[in-house]
């Protein structure tokens, strides 16, 4: 197989198919958009394989949907069943449908990055904007920022009827948050096109927190990627740990623990000064300026953080994939130390 990208923590390879890719899940992890941070996490890469691989075999199944009474209502059964680019796995690897990436022009105005969306259409490519979905308002969150955008409440621990769904860029240097104009620009103008993108990812959103539910767990929010295959708008990427935010009582299942072991850091302070040298610059390429000229790197974790990261992937996986309770992580993370 031919390697056709690396990435911080996955890798892509064609298939003797050229219509299909392999998604190899490494061991790897990254925090604040840097890559490869200097751990590998074990186990990491088979968890989120397994993981996606039954997450997608849930979603098409149409005894599930029944299940958690919601082929009955009228605004979701129109959408399923939902269609996915996944084919099958081994070990660490997920075999799926292939599609193109849009490719944006850029230009320097006025010391800022300004995005050309005028990208050709191809009949499979990504859709770029990624798709926030969002069932409260956990500590942390980043919707506490945003307060003014919305006409009702938004405060820590508030919790919401309905999904509450937004967009962001998903291929510019920064994750841009997006109003629903600005994400219809994005998609050519093409409101229609947005109006199905929401509603199948509030479909998806509404599956996963009853899988969740039954499970004993609560699902907060959560991240989907969509692509055009052949006609279809259709679930891409994959689904797991690193793509919601999902708790137990107090602990929460995601890696926000390993931004804290690094917030405050100098190297987190050299990634938060190079992104703003980097965009008063016009520049993309802010990590160079992390390495050259602020001269920082990220340290090795500890080895009780790294255990509890293991943890973490492996009990997702042990609860939903296995049907077997574990409070492994849930303890471990209750035990950290603070940082620094």
């Amino acid at each position: 197989m031919d390697l056709i990208y690396a990435g911080s923590v996955k890798n892509l390879y064609l298939d003797s198919d050229p219509t299909q890719v392999w998604f190899e899940f490494t061991d790897d992890y990254s925090v604040f958009d840097w890559g490869k941070m200097p751990d590998p996490i074990p186990g990491k890469g088979e968890n989120l394989a397994r993981l996606g691989e039954w997450f997608f075999n849930k979603l098409t199944d149409p005894a599930e949907w029944a299940a958690l009474e919601l082929s009955q209502r009228d605004e979701l059964r129109r959408w399923l069943p939902i269609t996915h680019h996944f084919l099958r796995r081994e070990s660490n690897r997920i075999l799926v449908k292939r599609v193109s990436v849009p490719k944006l022009a850029r230009a320097t105005v006025g010391g800022n990055l300004v995005y050309d969306y005028g990208y050709a259409i191809e009949p499979r490519q990504l859709i770029p904007l990624e798709v926030i979905f969002r069932f409260g308002v956990p500590k942390g969150s980043s919707l506490l920022a945003r307060k003014s955008w919305y006409p009702f409440d938004i405060h820590e621990g508030a919790e919401f009827p309905q999904p509450l769904i937004e967009f962001s860029t998903k291929l510019e240097t920064r994750d841009r948050m997006l109003s629903y104009q600005e994400a219809a620009m994005v998609l050519k103008a093409r409101p229609a096109l947005l109006a199905e993108v929401h509603a199948r990812t509030n479909a998806v959103a509404l599956f996963l927190q009853g899988l969740f539910r039954r499970a004993g767990l609560k699902l907060w929010d959560g991240k989907l990627e969509w692509a055009f295959i052949d006609g279809a708008i259709t679930l891409v990427d994959s689904i797991g740990p690193d793509e919601l935010r999902v708790s137990a009582g107090e602990a929460v299942f995601s890696k926000q623990f390993l931004r804290d072991f690094y917030l405050g850091s100098p190297w987190e302070q050299a990634v938060q000064q190079g992104k703003a040298l980097a965009h008063s610059r016009g520049s993309a390429d802010w990590k160079a300026i992390v390495r050259n000229e602020l001269q920082a790197a990220p340290t090795p974790l500890s080895p009780q953080y790294k255990e509890t990261a293991r943890l973490l992937y492996e009990d997702f996986r042990t609860i939903l994939v296995d049907g077997q309770s574990c409070s492994g992580f849930v303890s471990a993370v209750s035990k950290l130390p603070p940082p620094r």
